[in-house]
C-alpha cells in the first residue's frame, strides 16, 4: 500500500472508531487531561504500528489493545509516585471485563450516530459547537443572537430527543436501555 492510501485507509478508520477508543480509556483513567495525553500518545502508536493491523479485522479492538498498553504504563508511573487509583486485583478484573463494556459502548455510539442524523441542520450545528468544537454556552448565544436560557432549553430538547430515539433504537436492537 502507498504512503497516500496508507495514510487514508488509517484516517478514515481511526475517524470511524475514535468514540470507541476514547471511551475505553475514558473508563479506566479517572482523569480527563490523563485520559486525552493517553489518547494521543496511544494514536501516535497506532499509527506507528498501523502496518501491524489486519485489514478486514476490528480496528477499534486493534485500537483498544494498544491503548490497554498505554494504560498499563500509566498506572506503572502513578504506582512509582505512590498516586494508585485502584487496587490492581480490581484493575484487572474491570480490564478483563472491557471487551463486554466496549461492545456495548460501540451499539449506544452506533445508535447516537443514527439519531444525530435526525436532527434539523439547527440542532447538528448546535451540538457541534457545543460539544465537538467545546464553545461555551455564552459564546453560542452571543454567536446565534439569543439568550443563554435559550441555549440551555434547545441542549435540553436536543438531549431529550436523542436520548428516546436511542432508547427506541436499542430496544429495537434487543439491546438494555
Amino acid at each position: 500500500m502507498d504512503q497516500d492510501k496508507r495514510t487514508l485507509e488509517f484516517l478514515r478508520l481511526f475517524v470511524r472508531h475514535q468514540q470507541e477508543i476514547y471511551a475505553y480509556i475514558l473508563t479506566l483513567v479517572p482523569h480527563v487531561h490523563d485520559a486525552d495525553d493517553l489518547f494521543q500518545d496511544g494514536m501516535s502508536v497506532m499509527w506507528k504500528k498501523f502496518d501491524q493491523f489486519q485489514p478486514g479485522t476490528n480496528f477499534a479492538a486493534w485500537g483498544v489493545q494498544i491503548m490497554r498498553y498505554q494504560i498499563l504504563d500509566y498506572r506503572r508511573t502513578l504506582a512509582r509516585s505512590k498516586r494508585v487509583l485502584m487496587e490492581d486485583s480490581l484493575f484487572e478484573a474491570l480490564m478483563d471485563h472491557m471487551p463486554t463494556i466496549q461492545d456495548e459502548i460501540a451499539v449506544r455510539i452506533e445508535a447516537l450516530r443514527k439519531c444525530q442524523t435526525l436532527l434539523d441542520n439547527r440542532s447538528k450545528r448546535i451540538l457541534k459547537m457545543r460539544y465537538e468544537r467545546n464553545i461555551s454556552v455564552e459564546k453560542i448565544a452571543s454567536y446565534l443572537k439569543v439568550s443563554r436560557r435559550h441555549i440551555y432549553h434547545i441542549l435540553g430538547q436536543i438531549n431529550s430527543m436523542l436520548l428516546r430515539c436511542m432508547r427506541r433504537t436499542l430496544a429495537e436492537g434487543g439491546h438494555a436501555v
